[in-house]
């Protein structure tokens, strides 16, 4: 009816709302068919983007060669970082802010005494959340860009997993900028601190999310890691991996992960993250056999492992 009254925004959103994998490929392209109006195109294309749907722009879609690129560059994300940088300059929004101008804690009054009590770790760690959530894209902020080598090690003074999550929380700040967010995330691959490496492996995976490329840049950095002798590496490698290709349906990642759930030796934790990982990658997908690797999964399970809080991620 949508495309009976010519409304193809309207039609492409009920098209992707059903999503049945034999044929929304195809009524997508029935839908771009429909119109000759490229503007109206790019909405579309900016439609399937946002919704994360992995496809190939083609000849049915559009003819003209360069129309076809533009699409598809939207459509794998490519420019999502320059057009969010451009309207957040369009509306006032591009200068950092610190955790200080969130908490607004002189507005509390006396309770602000209050937060003294905590230790300087949780604070620490508090300050890394909020600072990468509130400047999640710029690729600037107060905190983390702006330090210098020399006021680096007073950053990392935190616990292990604190570490780990300052220095993934430059994954958040440069989110969808492959170029600043890898060359800022690669020195930290070459720390000798394992918990900084895993911070970095999450990072990686989380500027790539949502971001399309013909070469899987986050794929070729992140793979190697998966194997390594150290846990929280390895964890680091496998949520990133989730991360950055989340409702990509990856067959490769569905190659790697199943292999680790159908390893009767590896390490619980392993087989949790691989499984919320698959999970993420192939959202939506009702995947039997990824669904049926997990289930085996917990049957193999002995009642003390059943009885750890980490298998409800299972």
């Amino acid at each position: 009816m949508y495309g009976k009254f010519r409304d193809l925004a309207s039609a492409l959103r009920i098209v992707l709302l059903v999503n049945d994998d034999k044929c929304c490929d195809q009524s997508v392209k029935i839908v771009f068919a429909e119109t000759e109006d490229f503007s109206l195109k790019q909405q579309l294309a900016f439609m399937i983007a946002r919704y994360g749907l992995s496809m190939e722009v083609d000849d049915e879609m559009v003819a003209d060669e360069n129309e076809k690129n533009a699409l598809q560059e939207i459509v794998n994300n490519t420019k999502l970082s320059e057009q969010y940088h451009m309207v957040a300059w369009d509306i006032g929004v591009m200068e950092p802010k610190s955790p200080e101008d969130i908490y607004k804690v002189h507005l509390i009054g006396s309770q602000g005494a209050k937060s003294s009590s905590l230790d300087s770790a949780r604070q620490n760690l508090a300050a890394t959340f909020v600072n990468a959530f509130v400047n999640a894209g710029y690729c600037q902020d107060k905190l983390m860009t702006a330090i210098s080598d020399s006021s680096e090690n007073l950053l990392f003074e935190k616990n292990e997993l604190g570490k780990a999550s300052a220095v993934a929380s430059l994954g958040m700040i440069h989110l969808w900028d492959h170029d600043s967010g890898f060359a800022i995330l690669d020195k930290y691959l070459q720390s000798d601190d394992t918990h900084v490496v895993a911070g970095a492996l999450l990072g990686i995976g989380i500027v790539s999310c949502g971001v399309k490329n013909d070469y899987d840049p986050a794929l070729a950095l992140i793979s190697g890691y998966s194997t390594s002798a150290a846990s929280i590496t390895r964890i680091g490698a496998i949520l990133g991996l989730g991360i950055a290709y989340a409702g990509s349906r990856k067959d490769k990642l569905k190659s790697l992960f199943l292999i680790t759930l159908s390893d009767s030796q590896a390490p619980l934790v392993d087989l949790v993250f691989s499984a919320i990982s698959l999970g993420l990658v192939f959202v939506g997908s009702c995947n039997e056999e990824i669904a049926q690797s997990i289930i085996s999964v917990l049957k193999n399970l002995i009642k003390a492992e059943l009885a750890e809080p980490i298998i409800r991620l299972l």
